[in-house]
């Protein structure tokens, strides 16, 4: 079979963007194609609405130690920076009480992960738990200290498997003053990119993969689909052979979440904290163990921008009553904290809502109790042409950009190591 490409990547995302460079970079004819009209995917920095640098999607880079987007950034001369060790508690003078707890917390998660893991060991069925069954209320601030030390996961206590966050690869906290989208977008730079080209069909065949789009079809022997699993999940992309069994499954197991950001613009000097101050507070669980509330990354760089972040159902919530809301929610929490001068010192708002966006459905992927192990059935190839990656098949950087760009590292290696059985593909010597 003739094919336009060696290989298709789906998805010009973190993961799609380091498939497309490792591919690039291996002499490989690659085409990475893009459903909106941006770049980024769930990392997007954007300047025009505040007109300081304002990350839409992820901010944090996580796990700078093993962060695979700190070593880019630092090389393209962006200001990359720790985290501030500014936390702040309203309503605790000392909140050493509030971070004493978070950090019992998270030794309980991994000491009960660790029992978990020997009972399924003995008795050979799989064993996990719910966040929600480790929290123990020693006193007013437990459940704070709780959502305090899981609002990043987008999800409820309820509804997040303990042995996934168990998983999780924790470290320090770093910053790009520039946005992270900013830094994610310049590692895109001479990338083979097509944009506004929604995929809508795959069709595996003996010979080479084909790839349907809006503006028509195109082919290549194999194809790296770096589609969040909201999109997968609700077929929007049409996979011919359809996707397996486990695959399916595997959907029920690791779902999309919900985490959002309320931006809101201050006259300089509006709130009495330092730079990247993270400004939690007293929260009470309503009648389903849902947090009605979020915490505030205050004074982002030192450029008047403060970022109300929200996660799970109290989020998706605030999405669907609209962007006025939660900079409402937002605003009036501010208010009731410094005064009535945050209000008069207000400039503008907006809210973001990735639930709604149509070519992401949600913020990213996180597992449901009992669905630790599913993230393997996400990474394995569909046929021998047809791979995956993104950041809810990593399984200790899950739920992260710098987990997106290592699986996609790791699903073009895969390829490059599966391209002698396609006599097709041709490495080209730069």
């Amino acid at each position: 079979m003739t094919t336009d490409y060696d290989v298709i990547v789906v998805g010009a995302g973190a993961a799609g963007l380091a498939a497309t460079q490792t591919l690039v970079s291996a002499g490989l004819s690659v085409i990475c194609i893009e459903a909106s009209d941006r770049i980024g995917g769930r990392t997007h920095t954007d300047t025009n609405i505040f007109g300081v640098p304002f990350d839409m999607g992820a901010h944090w880079l996580h796990a700078e130690h093993a962060n695979a987007l700190k070593a880019p950034g630092i090389a393209l001369g962006l200001d990359l920076y720790p985290a501030p060790d500014n936390g702040m508690t309203y309503g605790l003078d000392d909140d050493a009480v509030l971070w004493d707890e978070v950090d019992e917390i998270q030794a309980s998660v991994t000491k009960q992960a660790q029992v978990d893991r020997e009972t399924e060991k003995n008795s050979g069925t799989p064993t996990d738990r719910s966040l929600a069954d480790i929290i123990v209320n020693k006193g007013p601030w437990s459940f704070t200290a709780a959502m305090t030390f899981a609002l990043s996961l987008a999800r409820d206590l309820p509804d997040t498997s303990l042995r996934d966050m168990a998983a999780w690869e924790g470290g320090d906290d770093w910053f790009c003053r520039e946005g992270f989208g900013h830094l994610v977008a310049r590692t895109a730079t001479g990338l083979p990119i097509k944009l506004s080209t929604p995929v809508t069909d795959i069709e595996a065949k003996a010979e080479g993969i084909q790839v349907t789009t809006t503006a028509g079809k195109t082919s290549a022997q194999a194809v790296i689909v770096t589609a969040s699993v909201g999109v997968l999940a609700e077929d929007v992309i049409r996979f011919d052979p359809p996707l397996d069994a486990e695959r399916r499954s595997a959907f029920e197991l690791i779902t999309m979440g919900d985490y959002n950001h309320a931006g809101l613009l201050f006259r300089p000097g509006t709130l009495p904290v330092p730079s990247d101050t993270w400004l939690t507070y007293h929260l009470e669980p309503d009648g389903h163990g849902v947090a009605r509330g979020g915490g505030f990354l205050c004074n982002v760089s030192g450029t008047g921008l403060t970022s109300f972040e929200s996660s799970g159902s109290f989020s998706r919530d605030l999405q669907e009553l609209g962007a006025d809301s939660a900079i409402e929610h937002a605003l009036e929490t501010l208010t009731g904290f410094f005064g009535t001068s945050v209000k008069r010192n207000f400039i503008k708002g907006h809210a973001t809502a990735w639930r709604k966006e149509p070519y992401v459905r949600g913020s990213y992927a996180g597992a449901n109790p009992g669905g630790y192990s599913a993230r393997t059935a996400l990474r394995r190839p569909h046929t021998e042409r047809v791979f995956f990656a993104g950041e809810a098949s990593h399984e200790s950087q899950q739920c992260s950009v710098s987990g997106a760009h290592l699986e996609g590292i790791r699903a073009a290696s895969d390829v490059l190591a599966a391209h002698f059985q396609f006599p097709g593909i041709r490495i080209h010597n730069k």
